[in-house]
């Protein structure tokens, strides 16, 4: 386990609890390689209740693999694909969490806090450069239309954080 991850990371997905040996001998191939990559290992929810594990188990899988292989470099267990519902069943085993938000996209959100949240990015108005993507024409109904589409996922990811 660490709290580092390097520019780059690779999920890795050990359904049933029996691939991390294999999975973090692939990656350390890759670094013999010379490639620097993070380890994250991943598991939702639902591949959780469909399976009948616990995050618990994958940790001590990934730990197990990381312990027998001499890993050295950081890796991570991510509680995957989570929002309010189900985050504390991964809070005691994940340092890394892919929150789900999206079924609040596009739900109605408050017209009050769309409205604050209008303000809030209103100095965003007019030509926005976007480093190696080019610019964006940046109107005060784009940004309404930012708020009524996106604000209640962010606001609920906010919840979950």
């Amino acid at each position: 386990m660490s709290d580092l991850i390097t520019k780059f990371s690779f999920g890795v997905g050990d359904r049933f609890a029996h691939q991390a040996k294999a999975q973090l001998t692939a990656i350390k191939m890759a670094k013999d390689a010379g490639f620097e990559i993070t380890p994250v290992w991943n598991k939702s929810y639902r591949e959780h209740s469909t399976i009948g594990s616990r995050p618990e188990v994958t940790r001590q899988q990934a730990d197990l693999a990381v312990k027998e292989l001499g890993w050295k470099g950081s890796y991570l267990l991510d509680a995957d694909h989570i929002n309010l519902n189900n985050v504390d069943f991964f809070l005691d085993s994940c340092d890394f969490y892919t929150i789900d938000v999206a079924e609040y996209i596009g739900k109605k959100t408050d017209d009050n806090l769309v409205e604050s949240f209008c303000g809030q990015n209103e100095k965003y108005i007019g030509e926005l450069s976007l480093p190696g993507l080019g610019s964006v024409e940046v109107t005060a109904e784009l940004i309404k239309q930012v708020g009524q589409k996106y604000l209640n996922a962010a606001i609920e990811a906010g919840k979950i954080y």
